[in-house]
């Protein structure tokens, strides 16, 4: 056995003859010390841990955003060429044939 197992087994032993003191006070001043803790400790507002996720969102959104304008855009360039086209009537001249 190790040294680890003969602690951990004197612990467990310990820790078995132990009785359960349900009526022990805390100790003085304990409150005052609670008290004055959660004064100092910064309080975490409850939707801190949806923010990293919702700037990682936006990030995404902003990245969607900047490739469909990019592909939109070739299509704007596009759109004098084809615009002689466009101006046909074809539906009238559809119908002029018969």
């Amino acid at each position: 056995m190790n040294q680890f197992d003969r602690q951990w087994r004197k612990l467990t032993t310990k820790a078995r003859e132990a009785g359960h003191d349900l009526e022990a006070a805390a100790p003085r001043g304990f409150a005052a010390q609670v008290v004055a803790r959660s004064a100092v400790a910064p309080t975490m507002p409850p939707w801190m841990p949806f923010e990293y996720f919702a700037w990682r969102g936006l990030a995404v959104a902003a990245a969607f955003g900047v490739v469909a304008v990019a592909s939109n855009f070739t299509g704007w360039a596009t759109s004098t060429q084809t615009d002689a086209f466009s101006a046909a009537d074809t539906v009238g001249e559809l119908l002029e044939l018969s």
